[in-house]
């Protein structure tokens, strides 16, 4: 692996359980391995400034499908939650890997939480940045979130022009990117770089827009913490001061699920570990070197 490699990540693919899954590598092969997952609608690359601070990894970062250069879900197809659970175990197939750490940010941590759940054996340790478990509803609100599911599913496939918005210039695309989340312009434009292409009139976000509808179902609270209570291995939960989750009302019940979590609350807003790299990676590396678990 070149140095530009190890900075900007090596090109990877992967099978998936509808496609090609795009991945990048970062670090020593002979590392200590770790399988990065990003957030909703962002791509591999939200791993790259992280990865440089992260001592003796190699670190797999993947596009979820839909995401950066992955390959979208076949027509007529949707994104479930389980879904990217079955992609990750088939990456971890091809890589042949027996045990390693799982990292997940946002979206990530949600997914990362059931894998780790559903394969306990495999994993080392489990570290969570600004993200813990998935999105929960109670059973009132299940068929009317099913109807608009469905209602969207027929829309978009009714609509021949599934033509994704054209930014007339770079800087437009990056400030539409900065209202959508806080972080930082350099962060934004990391992400944009892998996750768009330039057309004849502009630039285009290639991010399947099936992404947006709106989910048929989700898990009840009850079923997220059991999945959380499945997970085996020390567990490091990464809480932006200005985040996402902090504040939320189940963030501390889930947290009390877990069998051996250790938190840590930093500055930053949801996306920190691009925004601030090294205040995450001075958290990171000592939970991954420890060897108390």
């Amino acid at each position: 692996m070149t140095q530009k490699d190890k900075l900007q990540g090596q090109a990877l693919s992967f099978p998936g359980v509808s496609g090609s899954i795009a991945a990048l590598g970062f670090g020593n092969p002979n590392g200590r391995k770790m399988l990065a997952l990003h957030g909703w609608l962002d791509n591999a690359a939200s791993f790259q400034p992280l990865s440089s601070y992260l001592q003796d990894h190699y670190i797999v970062a993947l596009d979820f499908p839909g995401h950066g250069l992955s390959e979208k879900r076949p027509d007529g197809g949707i994104y479930h939650l389980t879904d990217y659970v079955c992609d990750i175990a088939r990456v971890i197939e091809s890589l042949n890997w027996q045990q390693f750490a799982l990292m997940g940010h946002s979206l990530g941590a949600g997914v990362a939480i059931l894998y780790a759940a559903l394969f306990p054996e495999q994993l080392e340790k489990l570290v969570l940045i600004d993200g813990i478990g998935p999105i929960s509803a109670d059973a009132t609100s299940a068929s009317e979130r099913m109807r608009n599911s469905v209602k969207a599913h027929l829309a978009h496939s009714k609509n021949v022009d599934r033509s994704p918005k054209i930014y007339p210039d770079w800087d437009k695309l990056v400030g539409a990117r900065l209202l959508a989340s806080p972080l930082s312009k350099e962060s934004a434009s990391i992400l944009l770089k892998r996750g768009t292409s330039e057309v004849a009139d502009g630039v285009v976000v290639n991010a399947d827009l099936r992404l947006k509808h709106p989910s048929a179902i989700y898990m009840s609270e009850e079923v997220v913490l059991h999945f959380i209570d499945q997970v085996r291995c020390p567990s490091l939960l990464i809480l932006a001061e200005q985040g996402v989750v902090i504040n939320r009302s189940l963030t501390a019940p889930r947290m009390k699920a877990f069998r051996k979590l250790i938190v840590e609350y930093l500055p930053g807003q949801h996306h920190l570990h691009m925004d601030t790299p090294q205040l995450v990676a001075d958290v990171i590396n000592p939970f991954i070197q420890s060897t108390e678990g």
